[in-house]
């Protein structure tokens, strides 16, 4: 009974100890990226590059700065994943004039037609990650499950009598592989590098967001971030549209990690 009542003691001793060193904790992060998108679209989509529409000859769409939000929430419980949400804006619009003859939907935009358009591709994320290496260095791999929103709107001779309009819808949801690593700079307190990424490749299609920053921390976690984020969506045939989009810039935010 006493060595019982010693074991038990211990186990007690040593759950309340790690109890006391492994808290929740987290990551808030909200910022600005100034993106530029390029590459092209294609609706319906076609085995052929008829009627590829380019992003920036045809549609002239421009570049923006728009916000990004992320959060994390990490937990002493080894067996559950950690949890990483975000919203990443990344719109566009654009006035243009069409290169070649193309279809578009349900409407003819012969070349020389000015075009008005209206493009969007939203993304929100909820990531599960494990934390693999946490001694300084930090290395996250997981999962991301990835909801795109996205649409092309495009009207051909605004305010004609010829007039016509037609747009694409995307909406769906993809897995991702997720990575995500960070190293503080030796004899610089405060001050480290990191990249994250999240990718896939499957039945022709290829999506990947990847980003690389520099970022410092000030005091109780707060901090500020800058780097440069790429996005690519070339999709083959998904919701009757074919896409090779770039979204690509610079960012700077505010980052808060308790």
């Amino acid at each position: 009974m006493k060595r019982i009542s010693l074991i038990a003691s211990a186990v007690i001793a040593f759950t309340a100890t790690t109890a006391t060193a492994d808290t929740i904790g987290g990551e808030i992060a909200v910022g600005g990226w100034n993106h530029e998108p390029s590459g092209w679209i294609q609706y319906p989509s076609n085995p052929t590059d008829a009627n590829k529409i380019d992003l920036n000859k045809d549609l002239n769409l421009d570049t923006k700065s728009e916000i990004y939000i992320r959060a994390k929430i990490e937990h002493p419980i080894p067996i559950l994943p950690n949890i990483k949400l975000a919203y990443t804006q990344a719109t566009s619009s654009g006035e243009g004039e069409s290169t070649n003859d193309y279809q578009f939907g349900d409407i003819t935009i012969p070349a020389g037609s000015k075009t008005s358009t209206d493009a969007q591709l939203n993304s929100y994320d909820a990531t599960f990650y494990y934390e693999i290496i946490d001694i300084g260095m930090d290395l996250d791999l997981g999962i991301t499950a990835r909801y795109i929103d996205g649409y092309t709107d495009i009207t051909v001779n605004p305010g004609t009598p010829g007039e016509q309009h037609d747009k694409s819808d995307l909406s769906f949801v993809l897995p991702l592989i997720y990575a995500n690593v960070r190293v503080p700079i030796p004899f610089f307190e405060g001050l480290s590098v990191g990249a994250e990424g999240n990718y896939i490749t499957y039945d022709g299609s290829t999506v990947y967001d990847l980003q690389a920053d520099l970022r410092y921390t000030f005091t109780m976690g707060l901090g500020v971030e800058a780097g440069y984020r790429a996005q690519k969506y070339k999709l083959d045939d998904v919701e009757d549209t074919s896409s090779d989009v770039d979204i690509e810039g610079f960012f700077v935010g505010a980052v808060w990690d308790f």
